[in-house]
C-alpha cells in the first residue's frame, strides 16, 4: 500500500512538472535533429505506436463522458426551465467559439507557406484493427463507429435515467471515467520522450523552418482565447451587470490552479463555495458547472477549430462553405469529449480529424509537440466560460425570483 502511494505521488509530481519536461524535450529534439539528422529516421515509429495507444482510449472516454453528462441532467428536481436556458447558453457559446476559432485561423493563416506541407499524405496513423472498406455491414459500422457509439451512449444514458439503479450506475460511471483518466495520466509519462522524437524527426526532415508554423498556431490559439475571455465574456458580463475584471480577480486563485494543473476540473470544487458566497445561487452553480464541464467547453471549441484549419492550410486543402458547415457540426459534437485530464483536447482533435477526413493523421505529431503548451489556454477558457455561465444564469433567475432546486448528487467535477 505504501509503495502504491509513493508511485501515485511520483506520477502526480511528474505530471505537474510536465511543461518543463516537454520544453526540455523540444529543445533537446531540436538540437538532436539539427546536428544528427542521420540518426532520426526511425523516430517516426515512436509517434506511430503512441498514437495507436491513444486511439484505443478515445471511444471509451467519449462514450462514458456522454452517458455521464446525460445522467447529470436527470438528477434535478424542477429542472425544465433551467435546463432549457442552460442548454441554449451552451449552444450559443459553443457556436460562437467555433466561429471565432475558424475566423482567427483563417485571418492569421498559421499553416500557410509551411514546409510541413510536403509530408507524404499516405503516411497516416492507422487505427489498430483497422478494417478495409469491403462494403460489409461490419465494415460500415466500423467506419461510422463514432456515430454508433454516440447513439448507444444516448440510449444508455436515457435508460440509466429511468432505471431504479440510477445512483449505482452513476457511481460506476464516475469510477470508470476516473480509471480512464488515470490510465491516460500514466500514458502521459511517455510524453517528453514522444515529443523529443517528434521534434527530432521534424528537424531532420524539414530543418529549423518546421518550428515556425508551430509557433504561429500556438500564438493564434492564445490570441483567440484572450479575445474570448477579455472581450466576449467581458461584453456578456457587462450586459448582465458583471464586471469581467472584478470576476477575474474574484477567481484569481482558481485560475492560477487551472494554469498550474492545465485542468479546469481541479478548480471547480473551490468555485462551488466561492460563487455562492458572493451572492450567486448555490443551486444554479451546483447544476451548471458539472453540466458545463461535460457540454460547454469554450476553450476546446477554439482549439479544435484553429488546429483543424491549421492542418487544412498545412496541406493546401481547398474547403467550400459546405465543408466549413460540416466541420462546424463535427466540432460541436467532438468538443463535448474534451474534458477530464490535461491533453484530453488532443484526443478530441483526433476524433475531429477522423470524422472530417482528408487530413493525414500523421500530421498530428507536429501539433502534439506543442499541445502541452496549449493546455493552459484551453483549460482557463473552459473554466471561465463555465463559471460565467453559472454567474449569468444566477443573475437572470435572481431577477425573476424563480426557485430552482437540485437533488444532492456526486459530481466528477467535485
Amino acid at each position: 500500500m505504501e509503495q502504491t502511494s509513493k508511485h501515485i505521488s511520483f506520477t502526480g509530481g511528474y505530471i505537474r512538472n510536465l511543461t518543463v519536461l516537454v520544453f526540455v524535450a523540444i529543445l533537446g529534439g531540436t538540437l538532436f535533429g539539427y546536428y544528427m539528422p542521420e540518426n532520426c529516421a526511425l523516430l517516426f515509429v515512436v509517434s506511430s505506436y503512441f498514437f495507436k495507444l491513444l486511439a484505443l482510449l478515445i471511444l471509451p472516454v467519449i462514450f462514458l463522458a456522454i452517458v455521464y453528462g446525460i445522467c447529470k441532467i436527470a438528477k434535478l428536481s424542477n429542472p425544465q426551465l433551467l435546463v432549457w436556458h442552460t442548454l441554449l447558453y451552451f449552444v450559443l457559446e459553443t457556436s460562437l467559439c467555433i466561429v471565432l476559432g475558424l475566423t482567427f485561423a483563417s485571418l492569421i493563416q498559421p499553416g500557410k507557406s509551411s514546409y510541413l506541407a510536403t509530408v507524404p499524405q499516405n503516411e497516416s496513423f492507422a487505427f489498430v484493427l483497422e478494417l478495409q472498406g469491403d462494403g460489409s455491414l461490419v465494415s460500415k459500422i466500423y467506419a461510422n463507429r463514432q456515430i454508433v457509439f454516440l447513439i448507444l451512449a444516448l440510449v444508455l444514458g436515457v435508460s440509466i435515467c429511468i432505471s431504479k439503479y440510477r445512483e449505482s450506475c452513476v457511481r460506476m460511471l464516475e469510477g470508470s471515467l476516473s480509471c480512464f483518466y488515470r490510465l491516460i495520466k500514466y500514458v502521459y509519462l511517455l510524453l517528453p520522450f514522444v515529443v523529443f522524437c517528434n521534434i527530432a524527426y521534424s528537424m531532420s526532415i524539414y530543418g529549423i523552418d518546421a518550428l515556425l508554423p508551430l509557433s504561429k498556431v500556438l500564438a493564434t490559439v492564445y490570441l483567440t482565447n484572450i479575445f474570448f475571455v477579455g472581450i466576449v465574456l467581458g461584453l456578456l458580463g457587462y450586459w448582465f451587470g458583471i464586471d469581467i475584471w472584478v470576476f477575474l480577480r474574484l477567481l484569481k486563485a482558481e485560475i492560477f490552479l487551472v494554469l498550474v494543473t492545465s485542468s479546469s476540473k481541479t478548480a471547480f470544487p473551490m468555485v462551488f463555495e466561492k460563487l455562492p458566497a458572493q451572492g450567486y445561487s448555490r443551486s444554479i452553480v451546483s447544476f451548471v458547472i458539472p453540466l458545463g464541464y461535460c457540454f460547454n467547453l469554450a476553450g476546446a471549441c477554439i482549439y479544435l477549430s484553429i488546429c483543424t484549419v491549421f492542418l487544412v492550410q498545412f496541406y493546401d486543402i481547398s474547403l467550400q462553405l459546405k465543408d466549413y458547415i460540416r466541420l462546424f457540426f463535427i466540432i460541436t459534437l467532438t468538443s463535448k469529449t474534451a474534458s477530464g485530464v490535461p491533453g484530453s483536447g488532443f484526443l478530441a482533435l483526433m476524433f475531429t480529424l477522423d470524422r472530417f477526413g482528408g487530413i493525414p493523421m500523421s500530421s498530428m505529431m507536429f501539433l502534439y509537440s506543442i499541445d502541452r503548451f496549449m493546455n493552459e489556454a484551453r483549460a482557463v477558457t473552459n473554466f471561465m466560460g463555465i463559471a460565467m455561465c453559472a454567474a449569468v444564469l444566477s443573475k437572470i433567475y435572481n431577477k425573476k425570483g424563480v426557485s430552482i432546486t437540485d437533488t444532492p448528487s456526486g459530481s466528477l467535477g467535485t
